[in-house]
């Protein structure tokens, strides 16, 4: 019995799997691109509510300084990471709101987020989360 030569069998596999690990390797890639955006866009709202809860304005309360303690905070995170608000037009919405009875910092930070690849429709076009904190500025109560 003789042998046949297998001169290029390895090169036919290799070219068959190839487009198989190369978008397996883009979809790693942009996945994780994806989650790192999502970290600093989480981590941005908590410090920014976490630095705005401690924030104290006095007698009559409006949120203005609460509010904007805020949004500093958010960018400030923002540009540490690496992330340009000047360019990327980022959302950062700080409003100070009363929830059964207590006053609380909610802070959305949005930032857009461009594929790496265009292999994945459903990547979302923008990264937002939110956070919300209880301050320690509380509304003076109604006179009786």
């Amino acid at each position: 019995m003789t042998r046949r030569p297998r001169r290029g069998a390895g090169a036919v596999e290799f070219a068959l799997t190839l487009p198989f690990l190369m978008f397996l390797t883009m979809g790693i890639i942009e996945l994780s691109m994806l989650m790192h955006r999502n970290y600093i866009v989480s981590r941005a709202a908590r410090d920014a509510a976490r630095i705005a809860s401690g924030v104290m304005e006095g007698a009559n309360p409006n949120g203005n300084l609460i509010e904007a303690a805020a949004e500093e905070q958010a960018g400030f995170v923002l540009q540490a990471a690496g992330i340009d608000c000047d360019d990327l037009d980022c959302e950062i919405i700080a409003e100070w709101i009363e929830l059964d009875d207590w006053m609380m910092v909610q802070v959305t930070v949005g930032v857009p987020y461009t594929p790496f690849t265009e292999l994945f429709p459903l990547v979302p076009e923008m990264t937002a989360r939110s956070f919300t904190m209880l301050t320690q500025q509380q509304q003076p109560p109604d006179p009786p």
